[in-house]
This record gives C-alpha cells, structure tokens and sequence, in this order.
C-alpha cells in the first residue's frame, strides 16, 4: 500500500485515474463503464460545483417521489427525531414546526432525500479541492477544538481519533482531516462486492489521501498508526458488525460501536467527534467536540463516560438540521417493530 504522506502531499488530481484498481475482476464492458464514470468525473470537476450540488439536491427530491418504501422509513425516524428535539425543548422553529404540522414535516424528509444524494456529489467532487480551498470553504464551529484535533502530537504521544458521523458530508470530514491537517490519516472502510461499485469507490477513496484498511483486521492498524503519532479516523454512529454497546439516543434504544471509545482508553488517544454541516452548497461548518472521560476513570467506566458523551454530542449536532443525517435511511431503534 502507497504511504499515506505521499498521497496526501500531492496536488488534488485533476484527472482520476482511468485504469481500474488492480485485483478486481471486471469484464470488458464493466472496464469500459469505469473509464467512462471517470470521464465524467473530470468533466465534473471542471464545472462549477454550487451548480452540480444544486442539481444533486434537486435530484435527491426526485427520488423522494419515487422510492415511497425509503420515504416512510425516513418519515418514521425523522418523525421521532422531532418529537424528542420538541420535549426536550432543543428544537429550532423549523424541527418544531415538522413536529405538529405533517406538512412540514414531509417537506424535511424531502430535504432528507436531497441532502443523501448530496452526499455522492460530495465525495466524488471532493478530490478537485485542495488544502487550501477546504480551509476556505470550511468554517469551525469551536475553533479551539478543531486546532487541536488538527495538531502534531508531542513525541511519544498518540495521534487524535477523529469519530465521523453520516451527517452531512462524512468524506469531506475525511478530505479535510488529511488535507488540511499534518498527520497521515488511517481509517477502516466496507468495501462493497459488486466489483464495479467496489472500483469506483476504490479510486474515488483512493484520492482522498486516506490510508484505508478492512474493517477486519482493522484494530490493529489503527493501534500501530496512533503509536506513531498519526491520526485514526472511524465512522462511528451505525453499528456494522458486533453487538455494539447499548445506549440511548433520541430517547431510544439503540447500539453503538464500542470500538471507538475502546481505542481511545487503551491507547490515551483523545476522541473528538467530527461533524460536517451543510450551510450551503459547497460550503460547510466543521463541528469538532472532545469527547474524554474523567481524570482516574477505569477502563470500563471510562469507556462508558466517552459513550454517553458522543450520544448526547451526536444529538446537539443532529438538532442542527436533522434532514442531514443520512442514518435517517436505516432502522436505527431497537424497539421499532420490524
């Protein structure tokens, strides 16, 4: 595998790589389906991106018409989302009117549904930005913060753990990280099994400077890269494999990756998570939190401290604007009837 610090200090690509990554078996027609893919891809980032995220948007509100099973899995968990922002009185107007008026609350599943594909156009555009642009294009909600999710460790210290969440732009929450920051970034990563999804996200990843590892096998790299003082990045609010451990978000039950936190006690990395908010197209608001347990902590309750602390964080990001949060097109409770 390249080293990851010289991927990330290379310029963004202007033209991905039209030959698919090696050890894939694609037919011919597949082969030619991937060159024309990153065809488009460079024609794309030519183009101004406010339109092409419009366009996105516009055409994630299509799909809100036509995919009626989504949109009432949506609907369902957007509906408890609003709900539990308006008794726990944390709802803006706009969530509190979603609450009581069905109307406007259809009108944010439909923001839902433009903001999902949103996301697609993000991470396939994200490469044509460079260090300089994010830095540009993204303001910090708690500057402090994200100053030291971004800083050298000293020598001998673990690099920071950056906790992604499908809010808004989780690539682009990547991007930024090895962009933008100093440290060489490690992150586990599903790999689909249709081998010409499996190509493009390969190579759309690939250009992010972002070493990926399976999720198999995962631990300990992430352990050797927070050893050497580099950063971890792990996408942290949907449980993939395991039980997770239980806690409750939005009032319900659920499971969370425990792993994250795991990582954070037994290495003395700090966890920070990282949240990119949509503020308009192509531009965004970083929201960076430490989530750290209490000085003497042992290990199990230190564990479950940093847990509690990323649930009630999640939520304070989520309030925001709930129809950025991807998860939104998954069961997510545990008391919901299947």
């Amino acid at each position: 595998m390249a080293e990851t610090r010289s991927r990330q200090d290379r310029p963004p690509a202007a033209m991905p790589d039209p030959t698919p990554p090696p050890g894939l078996p694609l037919n011919l027609f597949q082969k030619a389906v991937f060159q024309l893919l990153m065809a488009a891809l460079w024609a794309a980032r030519r183009l101004p991106d406010k339109p092409l995220y419009r366009a996105a948007f516009a055409i994630g509100a299509g799909l809100y018409l036509l995919l009626p099973e989504r949109r009432r899995l949506v609907r369902a968990n957007l509906k408890r989302v609003v709900e539990w922002l308006v008794a726990d009185g944390s709802a803006s107007p706009r969530v509190a009117r979603a609450a009581r008026d069905p109307r406007s609350l259809d009108r944010l599943v439909r923001d839902t549904f433009g903001h999902w594909v949103v996301s697609y156009a993000e991470a396939a555009l994200g490469p044509r930005y460079s260090g300089e642009e994010l830095a540009r294009r993204f303001t910090a909600a708690y500057p402090d913060a994200s100053a030291e999710a971004l800083s050298v460790p000293e020598p001998g210290k673990p690099g920071p753990i950056h906790l992604a969440m499908h809010f808004g732009s989780v690539d682009l929450s990547a991007l930024y990280g090895a962009r933008v920051g100093s440290l060489p970034l490690t992150g586990p990563m599903e790999f689909v099994d249709t081998p010409l999804a499996r190509a493009y996200f390969d190579r759309v990843r690939y250009e992010m400077g972002v070493t990926i590892v399976p999720v198999a096998g995962a631990a300990e790299a992430m352990t050797q890269a927070l050893g050497r003082g580099e950063a971890v990045g792990i996408v942290g609010d949907r449980n993939i494999i395991g039980r997770g451990s239980a806690v409750r978000l939005f009032g319900g039950p659920l499971r969370l990756p425990i792993g994250p936190a795991l990582l954070s006690v037994q290495t003395g990395a700090t966890l920070f998570l990282e949240a990119i908010e949509r503020t308009g197209p192509g531009e965004w608001l970083g929201h960076t939190i430490p989530l750290r347990p209490e000085p003497g902590a042992v290990r199990r309750e230190a564990t479950r401290q940093i847990l509690e602390q990323e649930v009630r964080a999640m939520e304070r990001v989520i309030a925001r604007a709930p129809e950025q949060w991807t998860t939104l097109f998954f069961p997510i409770w545990e008391d919901e009837p299947e």
